[in-house]
């Protein structure tokens, strides 16, 4: 799964985005309702450490295999 770490161009909010399985370099970025929006920078970058511990672990249903 892919995600971006997004600035609001207003806010300077930062939020991290999902992209869609298809997402290319230079196709528009979506926000919806339900991003979570952290006030600085580096708050959005623990999370994305975060995701990226999830992604390496296993699927429940790979573990058992």
């Amino acid at each position: 799964m892919k995600h971006a770490l997004y600035e609001h161009p207003i806010t300077h909010q930062f939020a991290l985005i999902r992209l869609p399985r298809q997402f290319a370099d230079g196709d528009p970025v979506t926000t919806t309702p339900s991003d979570h929006w952290f006030g600085n920078r580096e708050q959005a970058l623990a999370t994305l450490r975060e995701l990226f511990n999830e992604d390496d672990e296993p699927a429940a249903d790979e573990r058992h295999a």
